[in-house]
């Protein structure tokens, strides 16, 4: 006879965790079904040494409880709580070269014994799954790896410091834990006005991990950089509309949107990957009209 094994948990898939949305940030709890037989939840045990002398010492599924909680504190917005590498529908060529790099990411980093790899700049017009993919590296290496990352988007960053000038705070109290993570993912590169005080906070981002051998950026932008730019072409070939023409990514290089310091240091910290193809959420959208007609 065969011992019969209970099927996974049909709420976590056997991971013993979800992943929600509250309060619009990605949250992780242990599942219902999660119990530990050592510590029965409390999370530490007693470890009695040789000598008889016994000791408090925190369980192992202590870890994974610190991992949700690094979890909650990334800063990744809610609606990214189901995105992962599996759940990324690549179409487009460029967006499975785009999804291998990222599996390859994931990989190096596990091998990178200290000193991560270099990081990766998601480029591309909207509605491509960029974020997705660059999330999806980073709830990865939180979860399974115990990486100390966190998520910005830098147009809400700006609009952040702004917000603490007028509570008579300094920027770099709002920029600190971002500059000190591991693993930054930055979102919305190069949206904004690009003015003088953006452009500065912008460098010292990347000057302080560019000079920082033990940490890694990732980055999403709707720019291309200037040879990716000379031959962009529409969607599907089709002709651009009127008021698509007008967004700044279909027209400026992103080496223009940040300047040729911040963009160089980019090019050595960075393998910078094109994402072309159809927007998706407008697919989305488009899809969910016809079904209401």
């Amino acid at each position: 006879m065969t011992a019969e094994t209970s099927p996974p948990c049909a709420r976590c898939q056997g991971k013993s965790y979800v992943l929600l949305n509250e309060n619009g940030r990605v949250q992780g709890a242990l599942c219902d079904c999660f119990h530990c037989d050592r510590c029965g939840g409390e999370g530490r045990i007693f470890i009695e040494k040789d000598d008889g002398v016994s000791y408090l010492k925190d369980c192992g599924c202590a870890v994974l409880k610190k991992r949700l909680r690094m979890l909650g504190e990334a800063g990744i917005p809610g609606k990214f709580a189901s995105s992962s590498l599996e759940s990324f529908k690549a179409v487009d060529k460029t967006q499975k070269t785009a999804k291998a790099r990222a599996v390859d990411f994931i990989d190096d980093f596990r091998n990178s014994k200290g000193k991560p790899p270099r990081g990766l700049v998601f480029m591309g017009p909207p509605g491509l799954g960029k974020t997705h993919l660059a999330v999806a590296i980073l709830k990865t290496l939180i979860l399974e790896e115990g990486v100390d990352g966190k998520f910005v988007d830098f147009f809400q960053l700006l609009s952040d410091i702004r917000h603490a000038y007028s509570e008579d705070l300094s920027e770099q109290a709002v920029i600190r834990p971002y500059i000190r993570a591991r693993l930054l993912v930055i979102d919305e590169l190069a949206k904004g006005r690009n003015n003088e005080w953006e452009l500065t906070v912008l460098d010292q981002f990347i000057s302080s991990r560019y000079n920082a051998a033990d940490k890694v950026t990732l980055f999403t932008t709707n720019f291309l950089n200037r040879s990716l730019q000379k031959n962009r072409k529409p969607a599907s070939g089709r002709l651009l509309d009127t008021q698509a023409a007008s967004d700044a990514y279909k027209s400026e290089a992103l080496e223009e949107r940040i300047g040729g310091r911040i963009y160089s240091r980019m090019e050595e910290m960075s393998l910078f990957l094109r994402m072309d193809g159809d927007d998706f959420r407008h697919n989305v959208k488009l899809a969910h009209s016809r079904v209401k007609a």
